[in-house]
């Protein structure tokens, strides 16, 4: 028997007092990228208006479909002046594969992402939002609001798993005072097992000394670092380590192209792949991954700042997406200055839902990046899963590439990556496909030098969608000669 919970008390008053919208123009079904068969599970189900906010002016019932599920049909009650949003405990699904649900909203059908449904289900797939900023940011703060409704927004309206508050502290936008308080709330909204609050904040570095990065961190950090007027990527990290010997921290740069901010690095500022192991692909501000992509940021600095042109420096990078929004509207929601670009979102495959795993999930890759959806993204290169990198001592030797790939959406695409080079693309248009790719060029020819890895070549794997959504798999690294 499912049933259906609503938010309540202060949750439920800071939905509607924060961000109130108007009839609703969107329906938005979330489930758990992976289930079990028989398992019960929890659906999320929010009404979004034309702005998307919260509707609090619909009053109606809602009917969420599934042939393949139990209970096949529920049916959601929202009543006017309250936030349109619900969770649906006790849902199964009694069949393996891949499934969608579905929903009518004003003749309109909707689906849900998809669920991978398996008796012999790998790492879960945790969904968040790592760039949300909020009124603490004092940036763009007409848009924003406030750290609480960040991390209720992000449970009850998105659909999240996790959520970071990364706000700024340079050019003395944040004190001590903001520090306590956005620290406290943190910890006060981390629900290990249902919800998970990541915590961090956003470093701004000037143009060539590594741009704008987020720290996030595990333990206690009494104060955040600022080196913004002296320092660059490696001093941050040097002055964090110096300042808090036991804390655990990685440093992600983001938006990396952008004029003035650009996190063009050298090897002397690049603080290696135990502290910056990942890079943001994707945001609102636009996509990083290559010169030319079709979803650029606005202002571009001239120079090797694309996310293909670390990789091929040699730096091991895996891929994270975010929003990036001065809205605080987590997964991408509300409209601000950049309302029009694609929300990103990253995707942790772990055990469980925890803010260390979450952590040092995207610390060790085990992590990829999509926009506006949550796609389901499999990718393994000659049996190695994404984030991974193995000795290929033969360089003559065919690679394998296996790609199961699902989304909300159907999709259009899938490309294989090799050293920044699209060299096979396969089209698809269904919402869920396999596919098998093998890649026989010698390698030898194609290496790149890095200090970190030796001699290598890298793949990933792009999907695109009918929406405009895009999935990237962090990198696979094969390491030649060793």
């Amino acid at each position: 028997m499912a049933d259906v919970v609503y938010p309540a008390g202060v949750d439920r008053k800071v939905l509607v007092l924060e961000a109130p919208g108007g009839e609703p123009s969107t329906l938005n079904l979330v489930v758990p990228t992976i289930t079990e068969p028989g398992t019960p599970f929890t659906l999320k189900m929010s009404l979004a208006d034309v702005k998307g906010y919260p509707s609090v002016a619909f009053d109606g019932t809602v009917t969420v479909r599934g042939a393949f599920a139990s209970p096949e049909c529920v049916e959601v009650t929202f009543r006017k002046g309250a936030p349109a949003v619900a969770q649906v405990h006790g849902v199964t699904i009694v069949e393996e594969g891949f499934h969608r649900f579905e929903a009518t909203l004003a003749g309109r059908v909707f689906h849900s992402n998809p669920t991978k449904c398996t008796r012999d289900p790998e790492r879960r797939i945790w969904w968040g939002d790592p760039h949300v900023h909020t009124v603490l940011s004092d940036c763009m703060t007409d848009n924003c609001r406030s750290l609480t409704f960040c991390h209720v927004a992000a449970r009850w309206f998105a659909g999240l798993d996790f959520v970071s508050a990364a706000d700024h502290v340079s050019n003395g936008r944040c004190t001590l005072g903001k520090w306590m308080d956005q620290r406290a709330l943190c910890d006060a909204y981390d629900d290990p097992g249902a919800f998970v609050t990541l915590p961090s904040y956003e470093e701004s570095l000037r143009g060539g000394a590594g741009g704008d990065n987020n720290v996030y961190f595990l333990g206690r950090l009494p104060m955040f670092v600022d080196v913004y007027e002296e320092g660059d990527a490696t001093t941050l990290a040097g002055k964090l380590r110096e300042g808090n010997p036991e804390l655990e921290f990685i440093i992600v740069p983001h938006h990396t192209t952008r004029t003035g901010k650009h996190g063009e690095f050298s090897e002397d500022i690049y603080p290696g792949p135990d502290v910056m192991p990942v890079v943001e692909i994707h945001s609102k501000w636009g996509t990083s991954e290559y010169r030319g992509n079709p979803n650029p940021l606005k202002k571009i600095h001239p120079g090797p700042s694309y996310v293909v042109d670390l990789l091929n420096q040699g730096f091991p990078l895996g891929f994270i997406g975010g929003t990036d929004t001065h809205s605080t509207m987590p997964a991408g929601f509300g409209d601000d200055h950049l309302d029009k670009g694609l929300p990103g979102l990253t995707a942790v495959r772990t055990g469980e839902l925890t803010r260390e795993s979450v952590f040092r999930a995207v610390a060790a890759r085990n992590c990829y990046a999509s926009s506006l959806e949550r796609i389901y993204l499999d990718v393994d290169v000659a049996g190695a899963p994404m984030g991974r990198s193995l000795p290929w001592p033969d360089p003559r030797k065919p690679r394998a590439v296996r790609v199961t790939v699902a989304a909300r959406s159907d999709i259009e695409t899938i490309d294989l990556v090799r050293n920044g080079e699209t060299i096979d693309s396969r089209r698809v248009d269904d919402w869920h496909a396999d596919a098998r790719l093998t890649d026989d060029a010698e390698l030898a020819p194609l290496a790149l030098p890095s200090p970190y890895l030796g001699d290598f070549v890298y793949y990933y794997v792009r999907v695109t969608c009918t929406s405009g959504a895009q999935a990237w798999s962090s990198p696979v690294w094969l390491r030649l000669g060793r």
